[in-house]
């Protein structure tokens, strides 16, 4: 009988580990590139959507570094959703908190996690704040450039 409980307990442990949220390492550009939005917020409130299957954050929009034109919209909306923290790879975010966000539009509303872009620390805010306003953006067209020409040579 002790076996068994202590094969059940190491089972759960197993489980618990393998269902852990993992993110691909990706650079902060690519990251920035990628997003439909990078925003800098501060979180006004928390809570569940009414199903309770995402978190909502309301939010305050401090600056816009990146925003397609679906995005645009989206943000008019104050808020974005992110999935529970943990094994979902949700972000989590308290009231209060000033971070830098990137994420896509997903239905119409914007959604982040924990594997888009987000900075949550104000030195590295403050150290990436030419990035973000300026060198990201340049180099995101000039990648988007050259894709487009490989592509068309290909053809």
């Amino acid at each position: 009988m002790k076996r068994f409980l202590i094969l059940f307990i190491l089972g759960l442990l197993t489980i618990d580990y393998t269902n852990g949220c993992r993110c691909v390492f990706t650079p902060l550009q690519d990251s920035f590139c990628n997003s439909d939005f990078v925003i800098k917020i501060k979180v006004t409130d928390t809570g569940k959507t009414q199903e309770s299957i995402k978190n909502i954050y309301h939010i305050d929009i401090l600056e816009t570094y990146r925003a397609n034109p679906e995005a645009v919209e989206a943000l008019k909306l104050k808020y974005f959703l992110t999935n529970p923290d943990g094994a979902s790879c949700g972000l989590p975010l308290n009231r209060d908190q000033v971070a830098v966000v990137g994420g896509h539009i997903i239905d119409g509303k914007p959604s982040i996690g924990l594997c888009n872009l987000n900075i949550e620390n104000p030195q590295e805010i403050d150290a990436e704040s030419v990035n973000l306003r300026e060198n990201f953006s340049k180099n995101c067209a000039t990648a988007s450039t050259i894709l487009q020409t490989n592509l068309r040579r290909s053809k």
